[in-house]
């Protein structure tokens, strides 16, 4: 690569905030934004919401209370933060993990069966490429879900996680950007660790002669949910029917995900599909609609009041963790719990 490419491959990272928008797969993708707003648009019309019907549409949708509050400040500073973390050095060491654990899987199971592919498809058909298809968006959503549930709850990650569950307001435009570097690099790595391990089975079964079905780049059925999903980051309450709600995750589900309401904490970890958070126990559907405030409990938002404190806080917090840890050793063993503490580590286990 000469430097004349390396420098304009550098300045297009650079430049990536603003490349959000027009990037197709991205979680501030215009359709989706447009798709979003025009749902809740629709919702405000036939007066389907129970949200401040006494407002005019544009208050609705953008009601200043969020969009002047010091929380979406510090989410948008935090995107471009997020975004160049991304693209400098997320998105090469995903490359390298998804890479390796997929051939690293197909092999494994080649060398220990002596079967190269089981049941290789060399023609492909329409309901191949369907299969495909559903399977890959179920194994990426369930990544999400083992990523974010071992956030929630080993203690030490959960320091890390609170970043994201500091966000008062929720908006479409910033909060999926709202992450420790830290937290989002165990996250994805798992993430795509299990993509990956999906793959590499699906490849020694049937072979890599099939591709997903693709609308604007994505995965059709991750694109056709996120037309909706992408208001999971938002005030407009959309909920599913109840048995729905049992399958698919809706924007409503996810919001009771980040409420400060102890009765949600540590509820609906998954992001598409709820089957996850019904299979353990994890899953709260609502009933009707819920009034819900966001954030950490006991004030705990404003220690993340800045990019600086979003990456610093959850050390702090590690660190006065292991403090209090050696100061109990030394006092014999002796429990001397704070209940503050315990009052915002929403049940976290090792």
């Amino acid at each position: 690569m000469g430097l004349e490419q390396t420098m304009t491959e550098i300045l297009m990272r650079i430049l990536s905030p603003f490349k959000e928008p027009f990037t197709q797969g991205s979680n501030v993708y215009w359709l989706y934004l447009f798709s979003g707003f025009g749902l809740a648009t629709l919702l405000y019309r036939f007066k389907l919401t129970n949200q401040d019907n006494h407002k005019n549409l544009l208050e609705y949708l953008f009601p200043k209370e969020i969009y002047l509050h010091s929380s979406f400040i510090t989410q948008c500073k935090q995107y471009f933060a997020t975004c160049w973390y991304t693209v400098f050095i997320l998105i090469p060491l995903i490359g390298v993990v998804q890479k390796n654990a997929q051939d690293i899987t197909s092999q494994a199971l080649t060398q220990i069966t002596g079967i190269t592919t089981v049941f290789e498809i060399k023609n492909p058909q329409l309901v191949h490429y369907l299969a495909l298809t559903i399977f890959t968006v179920l194994i990426a959503d369930f990544g999400f879900f083992v990523g974010h549930y071992i956030a929630h709850k080993i203690p030490f990650l959960w320091e890390f996680h609170k970043a994201h569950h500091s966000a008062e307001v929720l908006t479409p435009f910033t909060t999926s950007y709202l992450y420790n570097p830290f937290d989002l690099f165990v996250i994805q790595i798992i993430n795509f660790t299990v993509i990956s391990i999906g793959s590499g089975i699906w490849i020694y079964i049937f072979g890599n002669q099939m591709q997903e079905l693709l609308i604007f780049g994505d995965n059709i059925i991750i694109f056709i949910l996120f037309l909706v999903n992408n208001l999971q980051h938002s005030h407009f309450w959309v909920a599913y029917p109840y048995w729905i709600g049992h399958i698919l995750c809706s924007p409503a589900q996810h919001q009771i995900h980040h409420s400060v309401d102890p009765k949600h904490w540590d509820k609906n970890f998954g992001s598409l599909f709820s089957l996850w958070d019904w299979m353990i126990g994890s899953l709260y559907v609502p009933r009707g609609y819920e009034k819900l405030d966001f954030g950490l409990p006991d004030g705990e938002s404003k220690l993340f009041n800045g990019v600086t404190n979003i990456f610093l806080q959850p050390f702090r917090a590690v660190w006065q963790r292991s403090r209090q840890t050696s100061d109990r050793s030394e006092l014999g063993g002796e429990s001397h719990s704070d209940p503050e503490e315990g009052s915002t580590e929403r049940q976290a286990i090792f």
